[in-house]
């Protein structure tokens, strides 16, 4: 998998403030609860020097993980403040000096993975250029997580929507695109509001033209939908597994039990959509990372009922 680990601020609506490392945490951790034990997980993206120690200690800490492939660099580590309004809509400050992963970086990889997850966390992971390279030269199923490719890089402000220039390169050539319903809009629309649901199925029409078995749009509170290549949408409903917290890392967490469930398990989309709604869900229930592998247990992802 590729994005980026990040310090992050959440501030939530009532002004209680919890810190913890986010990003691709909820991703890696995500995959370690629901893949099986014999899969190994293999995390190559930068980290800055000043967050490495703890990112390095974190990951050998996981079974199955290998730290290794973690890429130190002589910058600052990426933080993240994010700042609730209400239960969804946030305003998003980055910090740090990640760059973008050169193809020497990832080259090693094209030929160990067996699948590979991209989740554009900070939107500068590599450059259109080299994720094509990516693409062209790997034989297995990409799942690209839209995400901060389609918020600014360069403001030291809150950060702003915008639609990716040439956005159907990136998605050309992955197998599974997954975006929420803002990020659907600016795509389509280059406006970040939901789609009517004719345009979102024309805007999963052209992912499919693109070469994508497939796309997943999530729906926040309302769940999500998969549109497939060959087939009818299948719409799910969010499952209740207690009070939704804080929706930090949602996202994260359904891309990652979606390829866990669909390409480490091999389940049907359906019940990859389902199970994936699911985790997604019982992260909507907690504040942070530092206990997500346990929420994941208590909702049962794999067998459908909540401890």
């Amino acid at each position: 998998m590729t994005g980026t680990a990040v310090e992050d601020t959440i501030v939530a609506p009532d002004g209680s403030v919890v810190e913890d490392m986010g990003g691709i945490y909820y991703a890696v951790l995500t995959l370690r609860a629901l893949l099986p034990d014999k899969v190994r997980i293999a995390p190559v993206l930068a980290v800055g020097a000043d967050a490495y120690g703890r990112v390095r200690r974190d990951m050998e800490g996981l079974p199955g993980v290998e730290a290794g492939a973690l890429l130190p660099v002589e910058a600052v580590n990426n933080k993240v403040r994010l700042e609730y309004r209400d239960a969804e809509e946030r305003e998003e400050t980055l910090r740090g000096g990640i760059g973008p992963l050169a193809w020497g970086d990832l080259e090693p990889w094209v030929d160990r993975l067996d699948a590979w997850l991209w989740n554009f966390v900070a939107g500068n992971e590599t450059d259109r250029e080299t994720f094509g390279r990516v693409k062209r030269a790997f034989g297995g199923p990409i799942h690209l997580d839209v995400h901060s490719l389609c918020l600014e890089h360069d403001s030291d402000g809150p950060r702003r929507p915008r639609r990716p220039e040439r956005w159907e390169a990136w998605v050309e050539g992955v197998r599974w695109v997954q975006c929420n319903e803002s990020e659907a809009g600016l795509l389509w629309r280059g406006r970040d509001d939901p789609l009517p649901a004719d345009e979102e199925r024309r805007f999963a029409g052209r992912c499919h033209e693109l070469g994508a078995e497939g796309v997943l749009v999530s729906r926040g509170s309302a769940g999500a939908c998969w549109h497939p290549a060959d087939g009818e949408p299948l719409e799910q409903d969010a499952v209740g597994t207690g009070e939704a917290v804080d929706p930090t890392g949602c996202g994260d967490v359904l891309g990652a039990a979606w390829i866990a469930l669909r390409a480490g398990r091999g389940l049907e989309a359906g019940e990859a959509l389902a199970g994936a709604v699911r985790a997604a869900g019982a992260a909507a229930g907690i504040r942070g990372t530092s206990s997500l592998r346990q929420a994941l247990e208590r909702a049962a992802v794999l067998t459908g009922e909540p401890a």
